[in-house]
């Protein structure tokens, strides 16, 4: 959504009066107010990153939802002392620590 900074005389939630306030470009509603362009400017640039959060974290739970249709598996430790499934010891001892670490392993 895109945001427009614009100078008109207006006060904060606190009730201190600023100058500055920000609206959507396609609207002229107060969204909040600043007392210099600067701090309006850098709400608008945190008002953007905000968004850009929030659409990645859509995504990501959108994938966790489709993924969670299939169920998610449960490893046994025995599962991963058997040849073949990983290449070296090391990196079978690794991976059960880490699916212990993170609750998937019995």
């Amino acid at each position: 959504m895109p945001y427009k900074v614009r100078k008109r005389k207006c006060k904060n939630a606190s009730g201190k009066k600023g100058k500055y306030i920000i609206t959507k470009s396609n609207d002229n509603k107060k969204i909040s107010c600043h007392t210099s362009k600067s701090k309006a400017n850098a709400a608008v640039r945190a008002k953007y990153a905000n968004e850009d959060i929030e659409e990645i974290m859509e995504e990501v739970f959108l994938r966790l939802l489709e993924e969670s249709k299939y169920g998610w598996p449960e490893f046994d430790e025995k599962e991963f002392d058997k040849d073949g499934i990983t290449t070296w010891h090391e990196d079978r001892e690794w991976t059960k620590q880490y699916f212990k670490s993170m609750g998937m392993l019995k």
